[in-house]
This record gives structure tokens, sequence and C-alpha cells, in this order.
């Protein structure tokens, strides 16, 4: 398991409860990869990433770059004593700005793994060599500024791309204050705020003045839905935990008065539906049907404008605090990944499935498969349920000692084959080499997909997919036909 960040849990470390009950996210994040992290099967790489691949269904090499994180991991006991007497604070982007960190902290209180990291880019050691002060504390002696990245070297038989997601940019959000006004946030920043070993601890605060806002605005659709500037699609989790955190809000604060600007609200099964209904008619929440088109800033307010689509008419709120229910977006460095991986993305830079009915839970290329954010926004039940389905189809793959080849693969009439090495160069699996002896071109069959860009792009017309010629096609028209 490979894990980019020093921690294991990603987003869902971020946030503060769960549906239907409202549970603690935490909690069960923690129980997971504690079993992860004790599993004698499973070897855990944090701090990672995969540099290389190499190989075929069944026969995969991988090349892992492990980050230098200055601490012997085997030695730490995870005391938290370094990260006490650490001088140095910055902005958290675990907090979405909203509290700070040390130079050598923990991803969150309680992480799996619980041992920390140096931060080089932060750390006065690696900055300019004037301070030493988790070095000259740690009673275990387990801090080392001289650690290098360490390459790792492993063979699989496949491998599942689980990459999450990330949210729109707020810098590219200007019409909605977002990085202007500090009381404007987005959802993950909220859920920050909600959660008990959150920056306010788990109390709503504005992050202006530390003051409980009365009127809240909640903003869905923020850069989702909207072709023209930013994101056609829907993000699917944003009318549900919008309503979640709308509800906590009046739990906490009975006083306040949440508004809710939505275009349509996509509760997409049983319960989402009745907890939302129970919601609104508990809690009193105010729905106005409509799209903002401006937050700014005026008289100590953020001033929120926008359009009732059901009476025509113009809306201004003035609220204390707004929340921005933000687009998904792939995680950043996706498409990269998905080319050392040979795999496909969309237009929005999501993995792409082999076939959304057929093969749901598979990629472009044979042996690797697809969970969660990183194919499409999914809550967190979808994504449960993909990646069972997921390690049900690589069980099935390795259960036998037979890999069942797909029959539509490329080959070539040597007799006409010129040796030009177009079809090489243009294979986007490495499927295809020139045979130094013969001259000409061969296929190597456990790589190739069956895609046809050597067979577009052949001159001489000596490459054919198998079983699917143009001879074959020809003869199966013609007996349609007929």
């Amino acid at each position: 398991l490979v894990e980019r960040e020093p921690a294991l849990g990603g987003h869902m470390a971020q946030l503060s409860k769960t549906f239907p009950d409202l549970d603690s996210a935490l909690g069960g994040l923690l129980s997971k990869a504690s079993e992860v992290e004790g599993h004698s099967n499973i070897h855990l790489f944090c701090y990672s990433e995969l540099q290389d691949v190499k190989g075929y269904v069944g026969n995969f090499d991988l090349v892992i770059r492990k980050k230098a994180t200055s601490v012997d991991w085997e030695k730490c006991t995870g005391c938290g004593i370094c990260i006490k007497n650490c001088p140095v604070e910055y902005v958290s982007q675990f907090e979405r700005g909203l509290g700070m960190r040390k130079a050598i902290d923990t991803l969150y209180p309680g992480s799996v793994p619980n041992k920390p990291v140096i931060h080089r880019e932060h750390c006065r050691y690696f900055l300019d060599g004037g301070c030493k002060r988790c070095e000259e504390t740690c009673p275990e002696k387990v801090i080392h500024f001289e650690q290098k990245d360490e390459t790792i070297e492993q063979k699989v038989g496949a491998i599942v791309v689980a990459t999450g997601y990330d949210l729109f940019p707020k810098e590219e959000m200007g019409e909605y204050g977002y990085g202007e006004i500090p009381d404007v946030i987005d959802g993950l920043a909220f859920e920050r705020m909600l959660s008990p070993d959150g920056p306010t601890k788990g109390k709503i605060l504005r992050p202006s003045d530390g003051r409980v806002p009365k009127e809240m605005v909640f903003i869905q659709c923020a850069a989702s839905r909207d072709p023209d500037r930013y994101m056609p699609y829907c993000s699917r989790v944003c009318c549900m935990y919008t309503a979640k955190q709308a509800k906590i809000y009046k739990e906490q604060v009975p006083d306040g008065q949440p508004y809710i600007f939505y275009m349509d609200i996509r509760s997409d099964c049983k319960g989402y539906e009745e907890f939302l209904q129970k919601t609104i008619e508990e809690k009193g929440l105010l729905y106005l049907r409509g799209r903002v088109s401006r937050v700014y800033q005026d008289d100590g307010k953020v001033r929120v404008l926008g359009v009732d689509t059901l009476t025509g008419r113009m809306v201004e709120v003035g609220a204390e605090m707004v929340v921005l229910a933000t687009a998904i977006v792939p995680s950043q460095g996706v498409k990269d990944l998905a080319a050392k991986l040979r795999a496909t993305v969309d237009r929005h830079g999501f993995l792409t499935e082999a076939h959304i009915k057929l093969y749901p839970v598979e990629s472009s290329t044979k042996g690797i498969y697809l969970a969660g954010c990183g194919q499409s926004p999914k809550d967190i039940s979808d994504t449960v349920s993909q990646a069972s389905a997921t390690a049900s189809k690589i069980q099935a793959l390795l259960s036998t000692d037979k890999l069942l080849q797909d029959p539509l693969i490329a080959f070539v009439d040597e007799g006409i084959c010129s040796g030009c090495g177009i079809c090489v160069e243009i294979c986007p699996y490495e499927a295809r080499e020139m045979d130094p002896h013969r001259g000409i071109s061969i296929v190597r069959s456990a790589l190739c997909q069956g895609c046809g860009a050597c067979i577009a792009a052949c001159p001489n017309f000596s490459c054919e997919l198998r079983n699917s010629s143009a001879g074959q096609i020809l003869q199966m028209v013609d007996t349609f036909i007929t």
C-alpha cells in the first residue's frame, strides 16, 4: 500500500461526522487504518510515491520512492516530545488554513502510523542550520537530518489506483470572495471546524474574529454544474454534506439562521432523502433555489447576492459566515501517474474505466483497477462498494495460475512489414518492439490491449487485430447483407 501522505486516511481523516447516525468519522477510520498497519500481509509505504512501473498483468515491476522523513520510524515511539519543543509553526493545509502545525509533526492526532515527519521546506535546520531542538530533546535519539530518499522495488500481480480527490482551487473563484474574505471557507474547512480535534475544537467560530456566526449561508454547486466557467459535472456529495453541516450548525447555535442556496437537491438514495426532509422540518433550514452571482464584504458583513428562481426576485443576505460546497476535482499529479500506469483519463483528469457497464472497476490496461474518487466523485458508501468489487476482481484474477488473454490483440504480417518502427513509437502500452535480427516489428501479447493504434498508423497495412481483421469485418458485412 503506497500512500503519498505521512499517514493513512486521506480526506476521510478531515471529516467530523458521517451518515446516517452522524458518528465520528475519525473513530471508524483509525480502527480500519490500525488493522492495515498491523496486518502481516500488507506492506505499508507511507510518505512514498510510485516512481516507475514496468511489466504487465500478473508481473508488474514497481519502483517506489520512499521520501526521507528525517526520523527513524523503526525506533520512534511517537511520544510527541519533538513536536512540543519545535519552535517553528506554519499554516496547516490539513486544517485548510484555519490552524497551524509544527515543522516536525504528525499528519493528524493519533494518525496511523503515529510517527512524525520533518517538513524540510519549513525546518530551520534545513533552511539555515540554526535549530536542532527536536534532535536535542528526543529521548530515543531517532532524529536523523542526513536521511536520504530510499528507492524500493516491488513485484506485484495487480494494481489498484485510489488517488482520491482535491477541491477546486479557491484562487479561481473570485466572484465568491474566496481567498480574500476570511469568513468565506469551503466545506472541508468547515468539517475541520466541526471536528473535536480541529483548530476550534469543534466550535463554529468566524475565522476573522473568533465570534459565533448568527447568520450562515451555505452555497451549493460552487464551481460544479457550470460548463461555461468551471466544472460541468455534479460533485454528488455536496447536497448531503451541506444538509449535515447545516443541521450541526443549528444544533450548536439554536438562535442562528442557516440559508442554503441550491440549484437542485440531489439526495440519491432513500436514507439521504429521509435525512434531508427530516432536517429541513425539524431544524428550520431555509433553502433558496437559485444561483449566487456575487459574494462581497460590506459593513462587517459578508453580503451574498443571488436570485430566487422560484419567484424571480433578487435575494441579498447579510451573512456572518459563508461555506462553499466546492467542486470535487482529481488529485494533483493523477495525469502523471496515469501515464506511468498506461491508464487513461477523461477531459477533466479523472481515471476512466474500460467500459462503464461491463468493466466498471477495470482501467484500460489489464491488471490496473480503479477505486474511489480518482475515477469520479463518490460518497463514502459508493467508494467502499467499488473497493469491494475491485478486491473481488483481483481475487478472481490471482486465484488461478492461468491467465486468460483477451483474444483481440494485434499481430504483424511478417511478409509485408517494412520495419519502419512507426507502430513501436505510437503504441501507448509499450507492447511493440523491433526484432533486431529480422528487422521487423513484433507484438508482446501480454502487454497488448487491442487498442488499434498501430493498425491505424501502419503505412504498409501489415498490422491487424487478431480475430477482428479488416477481412473478417468485411466478410461479416457481406454475410449480413446477403
